[in-house]
């Protein structure tokens, strides 16, 4: 591996991404014939991808990365949460974190991001009608053929079942706006969300860059009908 192919690697792994503004000789190395063959190789090798989007370049882990991804212990640590907090609780963050995702970036077409931000009231009043219609079908008479697993089932009675609490600086996750504010922690503290005005939430630039990577066409449509109840195969998503 030559130096430039090392400089680079170095760089992606300090931020996560090389900007050509930011980091020019890092972006003309990356540009340097065989640079990038290099980092495909390397990458095979401890599983990640580069990802060009615009004047930017991305390193991001694949599921089969140990070494990239966070465990449960790095969690806690982003959310500021003591090692007591129960998996369920973490269960619960991730499955908002996914709801923001997809009300985010529910669109169609090439670009499907919808909304620039959403009002954390607003977050909060969504995902809890998502949870009733979630309780409703697993109660109805059809819940043998629900389209969403046990777990999920249980995740929303959990999160029905929390008070509203205080809106803005709230992060005790005995309350609705309390997860909300955890889970801004842990989304802060990977570059994908920030908060405006104590209320608002929005996507940060790394986010829109790299959901047309992970957002291909035949997964938004999985995530859209999952949350739609669309999709009986929803629990492998």
């Amino acid at each position: 591996m030559n130096n430039k192919t090392g400089k680079v690697f170095h760089d992606l792994m300090k931020k996560g991404w090389i900007d050509r503004t930011e980091n020019p000789i890092a972006w003309e190395c990356f540009n340097e014939e065989g640079v990038e063959e290099e980092l495909k190789t390397l990458g095979d090798e401890l599983n990640f991808e580069t990802y060009r989007m615009g004047d930017r370049i991305y390193i991001v882990p694949t599921q089969e990365n140990d070494l990239f991804l966070k465990n449960n212990v790095d969690y806690r640590r982003d959310i500021k949460a003591s090692s007591e907090v129960r998996a369920a609780d973490l269960y619960l963050l991730n499955y908002l974190a996914v709801y923001l995702i997809y009300l985010i970036y529910k669109g169609e077409g090439d670009n499907p991001k919808c909304r620039d931000y959403i009002e954390k009231e607003n977050f909060v009043k969504l995902f809890t009608e998502h949870c009733k219609e979630v309780e409703s079908k697993a109660l109805g008479e059809e819940i043998v053929k629900t389209d969403y697993s046990e777990n999920f089932v249980q995740l929303a009675k959990a999160w029905l079942q929390k008070p509203d609490g205080k809106p803005v600086d709230n992060k005790a996750l005995d309350s609705k706006f309390g997860i909300v504010n955890k889970i801004l922690l842990k989304l802060k503290a990977d570059g994908l969300f920030n908060e405006k005005d104590g209320n608002k939430i929005e996507p940060t630039r790394k986010m829109n860059d790299l959901m047309p990577y992970f957002l291909k066409k035949e997964r938004v449509a999985a995530i859209q009908n999952f949350f739609n109840g669309e999709d009986e195969n929803a629990t492998n998503l």
